[in-house]
């Protein structure tokens, strides 16, 4: 089984776009959350995610537009981001981030945005302690996260940051974070998401430009923070 790997799209349509375009045949689209939040088209993400069948987690921006409470633990231009993006959500939009998982399985993995540690504590997975201890609660599967929008893989072995686009072969246990659609935060502008081949088992990580322009262009025209249009050209 061939699952793609998708994360952090933040409202980037362009992004998901050109990602959705150069995806190779799989028999999945997995997404790992943080679908809305920063950027200008959460509509139009959303409907492109229905109509492509994508099954997705839940993300902490895509929960802060059901728990509004959640944005005092943003920074203020995420805040603002967000407080526009519930601004322009419709009730259907609303129902469909309602209806994602915290916590989600494909077969004896599981998919998730943060961490699958519980409490759900919307965790960041930076460093090889941390994944070395979550990875030996989840024994002999794959955690497939988001949250942080770096390209990472951990294993026993400790972290993997990927380079170029070949298969990378992975143990029995591992965690995986495809990188961010959206926003990328790596250093590199482009588009980021993988692809898992169970069958082997490996990953491949992909990068993709797109029109950095035009979503930067819709950022401003809608008012939303700059901070959010420039740093897309410069992955931060």
């Amino acid at each position: 089984m061939k699952l793609a790997l998708l994360s952090d799209i933040h409202s980037n349509l362009e992004a998901l776009d050109a990602v959705l375009e150069a995806l190779p045949e799989v028999d999945r689209i997995l997404v790992l959350g943080d679908i809305v939040g920063y950027g200008p088209d959460p509509l139009g993400v959303i409907d492109r995610l229905q109509s492509v069948k994508a099954r997705a987690v839940r993300g902490n921006h895509d929960q802060a537009m059901l728990d509004p409470g959640m944005l005092e633990l943003f920074n203020p231009q995420a805040a603002a981001a967000a407080r526009w993006t519930l601004d322009v959500m419709t009730p259907q939009s609303l129902r469909y981030l309602n209806s994602l998982p915290f916590y989600g399985r494909i077969g004896r993995h599981r998919l998730v945005h943060g961490s699958p540690r519980k409490p759900y504590i919307w965790e960041y997975i930076l460093d090889e302690l941390q994944a070395l201890e979550i990875l030996v609660r989840l024994g002999a599967r794959y955690c497939f996260f988001g949250h942080t929008h770096l390209p990472r893989i951990f294993t026993e072995s400790g972290e993997q940051i990927p380079e170029g686009t070949d298969w990378i072969e992975v143990p029995s246990a591992a965690l995986v974070n495809p990188g961010s659609v959206g926003q990328p935060r790596d250093g590199n502008p482009d588009a980021a998401f993988a692809v898992v081949d169970l069958s082997r088992p490996a990953v491949r990580f992909e990068r993709v430009p797109y029109d950095i322009a035009t979503t930067q262009a819709k950022i401003r025209a809608a008012g939303l923070p700059e901070v959010e249009a420039a740093r897309l050209a410069l992955g931060r």
